[in-house]
């Protein structure tokens, strides 16, 4: 069982330089994807105690894998058909701040602000661009304690929505400032719930992490983002890459000095952990240039370079995927 837990707090981000928006845009209309959308968290908050060990049967035999994962890693409680499990999670659902916590997530989500269609729409230019690749068949709400955004199974697609209420509601001010940092509860917003989901199967399911250097995965983001962008065209840029606008013109004016750091230093063929962590995980800023500088920037120059290689080249989607690193890298001029 492959199980990828990914937390999109203000995930991986570049720039789009002129990509040429429309180029994989595809008529969908009349394209039939099974997509399944599951609440289970809204089950398990409004059953009977009485209920629970039906619902536990219930969801072991259709949902085993995604039940497991949110009720025994998620919450911490044992799946034993017994006593300890209504116990588990009736304790849970009577905690005062989860009770709050579950009102303030119904009133701020339903059927059409979950953007269901727009998913939907997301996977059907996936599955046209990747006829032969794995695709979700359901996709459940569920309530992750804050540990996941976004959680991918072998088919299913698991969304805690309480990391998507917006940094203005009083549970998530309420949060620990010591474990949720500012930068975080600024990207717990839904605006970018579709960009997440999609970006998360693909993580998981068609482009897995390189081994190679720090360019290899610089440029591995930059695919992974030039693809989300295929799948949800309509995203204008600030959603698609998790930056304000702010930080997308630092981006912008910065490029060709980044890359020139990059060179100097001897940065691109490293292979230590420090590098990529540095250039590439989310966080107040980019470790190693100005503290005013947007996080991520190796993402956004590994994205630029995959848009710049794609707006000169005629390539499909699936022949980037398995485009040499090296091939888009040795073509990128800074501008």
């Amino acid at each position: 069982m492959r199980i990828t837990t990914v937390i999109l707090l203000s995930f991986f981000a570049c720039f789009i330089i002129s990509c040429k928006e429309h180029k994989y845009e595809i008529n969908i209309d009349s394209m039939e994807l099974p997509l399944t959308f599951i609440n289970l968290d809204s089950i398990l908050f409004h059953a009977d105690r009485a209920n629970y060990l039906a619902i536990r049967e219930e969801q072991m035999k259709n949902n085993g894998d995604l039940f497991s994962y949110n009720l025994s890693y998620c919450l911490g409680i044992k799946l034993y058909p017994d006593t300890s499990f209504q116990k588990g999670l009736s304790n849970f659902y009577r905690d005062n701040y989860i009770q709050r916590l579950e009102k303030t997530i119904e009133t701020n989500f339903n059927s059409s602000n979950r953007k269901e269609k727009e998913i939907q729409d997301a996977f059907k230019r996936m599955k046209f661009h990747f006829p032969n690749q794995d695709l979700p068949v359901k996709i459940a709400y569920v309530n992750s304690l804050f540990s996941a955004s976004i959680n991918c199974g072998e088919n299913y697609i698991a969304i805690g929505l309480e990391r998507y209420l917006g940094e203005d509601k009083k549970v998530i001010k309420q949060l620990p400032s010591q474990e949720f940092f500012q930068w975080i509860k600024v990207g717990m917003d839904r605006k970018y719930l579709s960009r997440d989901i999609v970006l998360a199967w693909l993580m998981s399911h068609y482009i897995e992490e390189t081994t190679e250097n720090y360019s290899s995965e610089m440029i591995r983001w930059g695919k992974l983002i030039f693809i989300t962008h295929a799948c949800l065209p309509q995203l204008e840029d600030e959603i698609l890459l998790r930056y304000s606008k702010k930080d997308l013109e630092w981006a912008r004016n910065s490029e060709e000095s980044f890359w020139k750091y990059l060179v100097k230093e001897e940065m691109l063929f490293k292979t230590d952990e420090e590098t990529k962590l540095n250039l590439l995980h989310e966080g107040p800023f980019t470790i190693g240039l100005p503290d005013k500088s947007p996080d991520r920037m190796g993402v956004y120059l590994g994205y630029s370079m995959v848009c710049q290689y794609m707006n000169n080249n005629d390539i499909s989607l699936t022949q980037l995927i398995n485009l040499p690193y090296n091939t888009i890298l040795q073509g990128y001029e800074a501008e």
